[in-house]
């Protein structure tokens, strides 16, 4: 068995290459709810996110390949050094604090956007619970609430990411009183402005108004500075490139608005903010805090006349359970979305907070009254807490075999496994980085970390040398770096010409121009690609290179091979389509209801009276057992609907499409993959039901339909022999196609949740 990270091992694995946009997941596809939560658009990472996640991925691979360690920090946390200077972060054996603004709404609106004032806080309805047994409510919105949530001994924010963690991460929430921010609902959140600076307005105003407020109450700027100086101790980019994290950066380390109201992504008013993370991305490059004399240029909104400033965020809606803020949150640590955000709906479903598993509660077994969805979120899978670094697990590397023990996923155990990660041959991915400008190949530096990739040439004696070039070029900006040098003392020493090369050529050939004085003499030129230990880019292609001297010009369009040139160290000749490999693997990991996973037996739910009571549901179980997730880093997402039978991590359904009504249609993917868990025990029966419209116009009726399944054996091998074992062409999203390699997985025994697992993984 693996240790965990804390004691050193490299429990992480490849993978986020790239984030999809940070959205909260839509309450359901029920029909008060589901138009509205379908056609929101996604928000967009931060400036900052997109290289802090490549970085992320350097040090994951590093460490899966041993060739880097995870070292403890002093004041919590632990980094991975890429080299250069530069250093990554894993939240483990660390404590974070959450500053919370509630901000409800105020009377100013427009004529285009709205006029109609507030939302204030505990004007949400209360539900009718004879019709309603889905939207959650409580008497009292007031900060005693969100405190109990964030902060409670029993199930709340802080119990929740303990758990999930195995004691190796906590965050702890400071929550303001209500504060108003001057304009209405739809100033912010009016779908034609809230990603256009709209949703940013209202982390500055409701920032601007807190600080207003204890201005208000007799505080002094220096007493507000000091008071916020606690929630900054985390420098989250490492701006000064120091490698310590553990220091003040200028920024609220973690924040999160409560906007009064529900949110959209629950299926209320368009005017209404959709639950997002995010980063307020204004001023960036021009503004920011300054730090020990040195400014952070992030951008970002700044509270009031204090010296700190907001840039990373999470925004949730006044009634939001328990499940949106852990699910957020998940965001802010850098994970992504696991459901498809293209508009298609794949089987990771209720399998996990990332995905449908931030809707979960305790449904049937809900305290008197119900108490709605969402209000008690279910664990992550394995994936994400490798990423993390909070998963204990074994690997079986190809051509080894044995004897496992899985103890249920929400813990660590001594002689047991959270996961067991089966190591597969590497997938390929077709890169169609560019078309050479000129005939059908271009000189192409190479990509890669690391890297001092050179393309050479003699250059007879002469008095001046011209060289021009066309290039296409992505190279990561103020790390990596294309020079031209040339050499008249037979290499020993070079001299670079103009000035290097870094960042996009957006997509588009550039011409490239160098001249130099050897003074009569042979002289070599050069091209000379650099790259750090940290991110890699596609690098730099050349076509029509020319070089212009005394004895006349040679082009050179990589058409004829080496024609004169010499490449080394990565340069070579290249179409433009270039192979490269991604990491695949499979998570077996056990599901059983216990801790948070619970809910797995309680919380799914199904919206099974749309015609006459739609915000009703019908709770049933997801199975538990062995459940297979398939990790392929060929893919950045999960998004079924472009790519169907396949994606970045994805649930492999043992009955991939057990759900029919006798109309023929299905349930949706959310619930498909309620029977996906290997074992040895029988699958639950279930049944689940619609409703659908006939009759008359004079004489209507409602017939109830039902989709049943289960009642059989699970199964307890998975074999991924046959690619299209567990995929079905009626249920492309839902169902998956696996590796193909011969992997096999048999679940032998259970005991007390316990489950005894042969893994075979055949040598390629």
């Amino acid at each position: 068995m693996a240790p965990g990270v804390l004691a050193g091992a490299a429990t992480l694995a490849l993978g986020l290459t790239a984030l999809a946009p940070a959205v909260a997941v839509p309450s359901d596809d029920s029909p008060s709810s589901g138009q509205s939560a379908r056609s929101k658009p996604d928000n967009r990472p931060g400036p900052r996110t997109a290289k802090q996640l490549r970085l992320k991925d350097k040090a994951l691979a590093m460490l899966d390949n041993g060739s880097a360690k995870l070292r403890s920090r002093q004041g919590g946390g632990a980094t991975v050094a890429l080299g250069g200077g530069t250093f990554v972060e894993f939240p483990v054996d660390k404590s974070d604090k959450i500053f919370t603004i509630l901000s409800e709404f105020g009377d100013t609106g427009s004529g285009k956007l709205g006029t109609t004032p507030g939302p204030l806080h505990n004007q949400i309805p209360q539900p009718d619970r004879a019709t309603d047994n889905s939207t959650y409510w409580v008497s009292n919105f007031d900060k005693a609430h969100y405190e109990e949530m964030f902060n409670g001994d029993g199930e709340s924010f802080k119990n929740y990411y303990e758990q999930l963690s195995s004691g190796r991460y906590t965050a702890t929430n400071t929550v303001t009183d209500w504060v108003k921010v001057p304009g209405n609902a739809s100033t912010y959140g009016d779908n034609t402005v809230e990603d256009n600076g709209g949703s940013w307005s209202f982390i500055d105003d409701s920032a601007d108004s807190w600080y207003a407020s204890q201005v208000a109450a007799g505080q002094t700027p220096a007493q507000i500075d000091a008071y916020l100086s606690q929630f900054d101790v985390w420098d989250r980019y490492d701006f000064d490139g120091d490698g310590n994290f553990n220091e003040a950066d200028g920024y609220i380390d973690h924040f999160q608005a409560v906007h009064a109201g529900e949110g959209e992504e629950a299926g209320a008013d368009p005017d209404a903010i959709w639950s997002h993370r995010w980063y307020v991305g204004t001023g960036y490059g021009t503004t920011g805090p300054s730090v020990g004399g040195t400014n952070n240029l992030g951008g970002g909104a700044k509270i009031g006349d204090s010296k700190y400033f907001i840039g990373d965020y999470t925004v949730e809606p006044e009634n939001g359970g328990l499940g949106v803020f852990a699910h957020e949150f998940g965001h802010d640590l850098g994970l992504p979305d696991y459901y498809d955000t293209a508009g298609g709906e794949n089987g990771s479903a209720f399998w996990t907070l990332m995905s449908s598993g931030s809707w979960l509660s305790h449904g049937a077994n809900a305290p008197a009254g119900g108490e709605g969805i969402g209000t008690v979120p279910g664990l992550m899978g394995p994936e994400e807490k490798l990423f993390l670094g909070w998963l204990d697990h074994t690997d079986v590397n190809s051509g080894t075999s044995g004897t496992y023990t899985l103890g249920p996923s929400q813990h660590t155990y001594d002689g047991a496994d959270q996961a067991i990660k089966v190591n597969l041959p590497n997938s390929s991915v077709t890169n169609n980085y560019t078309t050479p400008p000129s005939g059908t190949h271009a000189w192409w530096t190479g990509r890669g970390d690391d890297m001092s990739s050179t393309l050479t040439r003699t250059v007879p004696g002469s008095s001046s040398v011209t060289v021009t070039a066309s290039a296409w070029y992505e190279i990561e900006a103020g790390y990596d770096f294309l020079y031209a040098q040339y050499s008249v003392d037979g290499g020993k020493t070079w001299t670079t010409v103009g000035s290097p090369i870094d960042g996009s050529s957006r997509d588009t050939w550039k011409g490239l121009r160098y001249s130099y004085k050897p003074g009569g003499r042979e002289s070599l030129f050069r091209f000379l690609y650099k790259t750090d230990g940290g991110v890699n880019e596609a690098g730099a292609f050349l076509d029509d290179i020319a070089v212009k001297s005394d004895s006349g010009t040679v082009i050179d369009g990589a058409e004829d091979g080496a024609n004169g040139w010499t490449p080394a160290g990565g340069f070579a000749i290249s179409t433009g389509v270039e192979v490269t490999n991604a990491s695949r693997y499979y998570l077996l990991e056990n599901r059983q209801y216990v801790g948070y996973d619970k809910t797995l037996s309680e919380g799914p739910y199904q919206f099974s009276n749309g015609l006459t009571k739609p915000n009703w549901v019908e709770f049933f179980k997801f199975q538990d057992g062995m459940l297979v997730w398939y990790v392929d880093n060929s893919y950045t997402d999960n998004n079924v609907a472009e790519h169907p039978g396949a994606g970045y991590a994805m649930v492999v359904d043992s009955f991939p499409n057990s759900l029919t009504y006798p109309d023929g249609s299905s349930p949706s993917n959310r619930r498909e993959p309620f029977d996906a868990t290997f074992g040895l025990d029988t699958v639950d029966p279930t049944c689940l039901h619609k409703e659908v419209a006939g009759g008359t116009r004079k004489d209507p009726t409602v017939t109830t339909l039902a989709a049943c399944a289960g009642g059989v054996k699970q199964k307890a091998t998975f074999d991924d022999t046959d690619v299209n074992a567990y995929y079905d062409a009626a249920a492309p999203q839902n169902s998956v196609k696996v590796a193909g390699v011969g992997v096999k997985a048999t679940v032998t025994a259970t005991k007390r949740g316990f489950l005894t697992v042969n893994v075979s993984n055949p040598a390629p």
